[in-house]
C-alpha cells in the first residue's frame, strides 16, 4: 500500500489515541492553568502559542503552516513560510487548502440532514442502496457513519492504491471505487468492531446523491456553504486548487497537482482557515441539525483505554472539543471547536503526513493543555465500546 494512503488512514486515527501517547502531565496542565487563570489568550499566552507551532514546523521542516486559536478573550492566527515556495510566495491566512478528513464531517452533515427532512433513516440498511456490498443486508447507515460497518478501505485496496503515485491524475469515478468495495471482503461483521474507512464515506456521499437527486457539490453550496456564509469552500472536481492556495509537499517535492476523483466523498473538499472556523463551530453546536438529530450524531464509539478520545457520525471528539483530523496527499489538518470552553483551534500543514508524523494533532493538543486543559480532558460516555 502507497506510504501516503496508509499513513493518510492511520493519522486518521490520531485523535483515538494522542491524548495518550503525546503531550504534558496533568501536574503541569494545572500549573498552566494557575498561571494564566484570568485569560486564555494575551500577549504572553499568545507568544506561547506561536513557540509550539514554531517548534513543529522547524522539527519537521514544514514549508508553511496555518494556526487558527479562538478564545472568548481573544484569537491568534499564525501563518509561517511560503504558500508556493518555488515562487517564493508569503503564505497568507486567507489561501485555500485541502481539507483532506475533514470533508466527513461535511458528507455526514449532508445525510443527517436527509435524515432529518425523514427521505431517509439512520436504520436503513445498506442493502437498500448498494446491495452488492458485502453485508449490505446488515449495515445500517449509522454504522457507515462511525465505522463500525467493517467494510474496508478502497485506499488499502491494491486495485486503486497502486495509481496514487504512479497516475495523480488518473480520474475515478464513484461507480469504479464501488467496485473495488464491492469485490473485498468485510473486515468484521457490522457492528462487531471499529474500523476507519474511506469506503464508508465514499457510500455515505454517494448516498446523498441518489436521495437528493442532485450532485453532491450542489447539495455541500445549498444546504451548508450558502446558509452558513462560507465563499471560500467547494468540492474540488479537478486537479488545481482555485484562487490563492497552499502548495502541498512531500519532503521537496510538489504534490499538490491530483485528481480528487481518488480521495472523493471522504477528502475531496477545499477551503480556508476563515471558513472552516465557520464550519467547526457550527458542526460542534449542531447549528443545522435538529437537537435530536445532533444527540443522534454525538453517540460515540471509544475505547475504555482511551476514555478522552471517540468517534461518533462524522465526528471525532476529544475531551468537549469536537471536530476532525485527515491526511491527504501533501496535506495534514486538524480542526477541533469545543463549546462548553469556547475554543477553536485549527491547524494545517502542507506536507505529507509521513514527513510531519502527527505534528498537527501534537500542536494542537499541546495549545489545548495550555488553554483548555480540562476542556480537552473531560471524560466521555461511549454509547459503543471499542475491543
Amino acid at each position: 500500500m502507497n506510504k501516503i494512503y496508509r499513513l493518510s488512514l492511520v493519522l486518521s486515527l490520531t485523535l483515538l489515541t494522542l491524548v495518550c501517547s503525546f503531550g504534558l502531565s496533568r501536574a503541569a496542565g494545572e500549573e498552566t492553568i494557575k498561571e494564566d487563570k484570568k485569560a486564555m489568550m494575551n500577549e504572553n499566552i499568545k507568544k506561547k502559542i506561536e513557540a509550539i507551532l514554531d517548534k513543529h514546523v522547524t522539527e519537521r521542516k514544514a514549508p508553511a503552516a496555518i494556526l487558527g486559536v479562538w478564545t472568548p478573550d481573544g484569537d491568534a492566527i499564525v501563518v509561517r513560510g511560503k504558500s508556493d515556495p518555488k515562487n517564493a510566495t508569503e503564505a497568507k491566512a486567507t489561501d485555500r487548502f485541502r481539507i483532506a478528513s475533514v470533508t466527513k464531517t461535511f458528507t455526514a452533515e449532508l445525510l443527517l440532514m436527509l435524515a432529518d427532512e425523514k427521505k431517509i433513516s439512520l436504520d436503513d440498511k445498506l442493502s437498500k442502496f448498494f446491495p452488492k456490498i458485502k453485508n449490505a443486508d446488515k449495515i445500517k447507515i449509522s454504522q457507515i457513519l462511525n465505522h463500525t460497518s467493517g467494510i474496508r478501505s478502497y485506499t488499502v485496496i491494491d486495485e486503486f492504491d497502486k495509481y496514487v503515485k504512479s497516475e495523480p491524475l488518473k480520474k475515478w469515478t464513484g461507480e469504479e471505487l464501488l467496485e473495488i468495495v464491492a469485490k473485498t471482503e468485510a473486515d468484521f461483521e457490522p457492528g462487531a468492531g471499529f474500523m476507519y474507512s474511506n469506503s464508508n464515506y465514499l457510500i455515505a456521499g454517494l448516498i446523498v446523491e441518489k436521495v437528493s437527486r442532485n450532485k453532491f457539490s450542489d447539495e455541500l453550496q445549498k444546504r451548508i456553504c450558502v446558509p452558513l456564509g462560507m465563499k471560500n469552500t467547494y468540492y474540488a472536481e479537478g486537479p488545481q486548487i482555485e484562487g490563492a492556495h497552499f502548495h502541498g509537499y512531500d519532503d521537496t517535492l510538489d504534490v499538490s497537482l491530483f485528481d480528487p476523483s481518488g480521495p472523493n466523498f471522504a477528502g475531496a473538499i477545499v477551503s480556508n482557515l476563515d471558513d472552516l472556523k465557520i464550519w467547526i463551530e457550527s458542526l460542534s453546536k449542531g447549528g443545522l441539525l435538529s437537537k435530536e438529530m445532533q444527540a443522534q450524531r454525538l453517540k460515540l464509539a471509544g475505547s475504555e483505554k482511551n476514555p478522552e478520545s471517540g468517534y461518533g457520525l462524522g465526528i471525532m471528539s476529544w475531551g468537549s472539543f469536537l471536530g476532525h483530523n485527515g491526511a491527504i496527499t501533501g496535506y495534514t489538518i486538524v480542526a477541533l471547536s469545543s463549546p462548553e470552553a469556547g475554543v477553536t483551534i485549527i491547524c494545517m500543514m502542507p506536507m505529507c503526513a509521513s514527513n510531519l508524523q502527527g505534528a498537527p494533532e501534537q500542536t494542537f493538543k499541546e495549545i489545548a493543555e495550555l488553554i483548555a486543559f480540562d476542556a480537552l480532558h473531560t471524560k466521555l460516555k461511549f454509547d459503543t465500546i471499542i475491543k
